[in-house]
């Protein structure tokens, strides 16, 4: 993939503009300068959203919404016959798709965090966001939801850290370009893809050999320990259930329905209490 295809571009058009991950890339780049032009076929409240931040967006999907555009963005669920993509298609102009877009994104930043694992992504993505931004960091995100602390799913910042949910579902983190990777967990999932969980083992392989710097991942999860073998040449960090991982929680109290505390522990040392406002053991785990 051409990482440079954006360079020149003026005004980028988004088939979909509303999608969940549309709408942080959209931000994004609407940041970063770019005039943008979208549609969609159903009024959303994303798409009020987008409107607030000045960009146009047509209800409804016709050829002629793609003029003037000199880079054409769509998502996976745009069908073939959609008549903008036909017409995107027969411009000359070159088209994306979303995940694509996303990846050459990722390549803008020398600290892109990618957030991988069958369950806990957007969760994981989410804390990882607030603890950066509530310290003061301009970073930019890309969240497959909604965020309070900063008003949407994605965040266009200044500095050269950035934060991604990492999708695996038809290979699409392995457009990414993480520094850092975490890996949650690999279960059996997107099996209608994958078709065994030996292949999606392989997957996050290949995820975290595409990681230049360090990968985070879940030393008590026997499958996610399985995919880390055979990497080299970079800082392999364990979070997990017990003190064999780098890192782990230690004396959980569920305090009430909502609130659980537990410290956080390094090599035998509490690096202190953590108070969490989201139910169940696996956020903790997610936070540690």
């Amino acid at each position: 993939m051409n990482i440079d295809i954006l360079q020149g571009k003026k005004h980028i058009h988004f088939i979909g503009i509303g999608g969940s991950g549309m709408y942080p890339l959209a931000q994004i780049l609407h940041t970063k300068g770019y005039y943008l032009t979208g549609s969609d076929n159903n009024e959303t409240e994303t798409l009020q959203a987008v409107r607030d931040m000045g960009i146009p967006v047509f209800l409804g999907q016709r050829a002629e919404n793609i003029e003037g555009a000199d880079l054409i963005v769509h998502t996976a669920a745009i069908m073939a016959d959609n008549p903008e993509l036909i017409a995107a298609k027969a411009s000359g102009v070159p088209v994306l798709e979303r995940s694509e877009l996303l990846g050459i994104v990722t390549s803008w930043y020398d600290n892109a965090i990618c957030v991988a694992g069958t369950h806990g992504k957007t969760t994981t993505t989410s804390m990882v966001t607030q603890i950066l931004f509530t310290a003061g960091v301009d970073l930019s995100a890309f969240i497959g939801g909604k965020l309070p602390c900063i008003h949407g799913s994605g965040r266009s910042g200044s500095s050269d850290i950035m934060t991604c949910e990492a999708c695996e579902f038809v290979d699409t983190f392995l457009k990414l370009y993480p520094d850092i990777s975490v890996l949650l967990n690999i279960d059996a999932d997107h099996l209608d893809y994958f078709g065994t969980v030996e292949n999606i083992i392989k997957s996050f392989h290949k995820f975290a050999v595409l990681t230049s710097k360090a990968v985070i991942y879940n030393g008590s999860d026997p499958n996610t320990c399985k995919a880390m073998e055979g990497i080299t040449g970079k800082e392999q960090i364990t979070f997990g259930k017990t003190p064999d991982c780098d890192y782990y929680p230690a004396d959980i109290q569920h305090v009430s329905g909502l609130e659980t505390h537990f410290q956080l522990m390094h090599h035998g040392e509490s690096l202190g209490e953590i108070v969490l406002h989201v139910a169940g053991e696996h956020n903790v785990l997610n936070a540690t």
